[in-house]
């Protein structure tokens, strides 16, 4: 396949993706199958990532997409006598903050926590230790503004925009992302404190059908959620938590022991639960008599 044909294949897969394993996952192999014309590819990644036209939440699939991307091309290089030598992660890693800002334009901030799991597992891929941003993320303190903030706050005053000079570029790469992040975290509790307290709220209850009617149709900002958009979003995180899931179950255990060892079934099985004491088992065992007496009355004919 040449490069202007698997380009024209590529866009179009980037364009009809859905956060569903499978569509991430085609998209994905297409890219590492045609790992030639990488540079034409990730070339289309970046370009739909900045055109204006995209809705937010194709932004955010593309980077759940990338996130996989990553994690697909380091497991098939790492295998023996793999023909892959670890194709965009180079191109991924370089471009990852100015990638973060077209996922989270300007003020929008819908995306914040897909970005911030999807970098985490980029992070942990590329075995850079980010824990101490990640920590700060996820135990957030209101005390991150600072007086003046406060005070632009109390003044209507719109957080400044966040750009690339927010980071410090002799930094890595993947640390400049997390330092971005960190201040669109900042901004979002931010602009939720200054719309609180600028925005008179809605006291009456409003139906379903007139709730998107509250701003007029032509007063939706590029980068504000039409009513289609905001369902979409949901369905859309659903299928991002179930797939959050799925590496739950996974053990870190050497290739080249392919069994359950006795260190590993002592250590992630055995002693992680403790015996019961007696009343605990009682309660246990009271527990499940309940639970067959409701099970016996389900029945129309007497089991037993």
């Amino acid at each position: 396949m040449d490069s202007f044909e698997a380009n024209t294949q590529f866009t179009q897969l980037l364009r009809e993706l859905n956060p569903t394993v499978q569509s991430l996952r085609k998209a994905a192999h297409f890219a590492i199958k045609n790992w030639e014309n990488e540079d034409y590819l990730f070339t289309s990644i970046m370009s739909i990532l900045q055109d204006p036209k995209i809705e937010v939440n194709t932004k955010s699939t593309i980077f759940q997409f990338i996130d996989i991307l990553v994690n697909e091309s380091h497991t098939i290089s790492s295998q023996p006598r793999s023909n892959y030598s670890y194709p965009y992660i180079s191109s991924v890693k370089n471009s990852l903050p100015s990638i973060l800002l077209d996922v989270l334009p300007a003020s929008n901030n819908y995306n914040l926590h897909s970005v911030f799991n999807s970098l985490r597992n980029i992070s942990r891929v590329l075995k850079i230790d980010c824990q101490k941003f990640e920590d700060d993320f996820s135990s957030f303190s209101p005390d991150i503004l600072d007086d003046n903030d406060r005070q632009n706050i109390d003044l209507n005053v719109p957080y400044p925009n966040i750009t690339l000079e927010n980071s410090d570029s002799a930094n890595d790469p993947v640390t400049r992302t997390w330092e971005l992040l960190s201040q669109k975290r900042k901004q979002s509790y931010y602009e939720r404190l200054r719309l609180l307290k600028h925005q008179k709220p809605v006291e009456q209850e409003v139906k379903e059908s007139e709730m998107f009617n509250l701003r007029p149709k032509d007063k939706y900002g590029p980068n504000e959620l039409s009513r289609k958009q905001i369902l979409s979003r949901m369905e859309d995180d659903r299928e991002t938590h179930k797939r959050s899931k799925e590496n739950l179950w996974v053990v870190n255990r050497p290739k080249e022991v392919p069994y359950v060892t006795e260190h590993e079934f002592q250590q992630y099985y055995w002693n992680r639960y403790d015996s019961l004491s007696d009343k605990d088992e009682k309660a246990l065992l009271e527990t499940l008599d309940d639970f067959n007496t409701v099970v016996m009355a389900s029945y129309k004919d007497n089991q037993f």
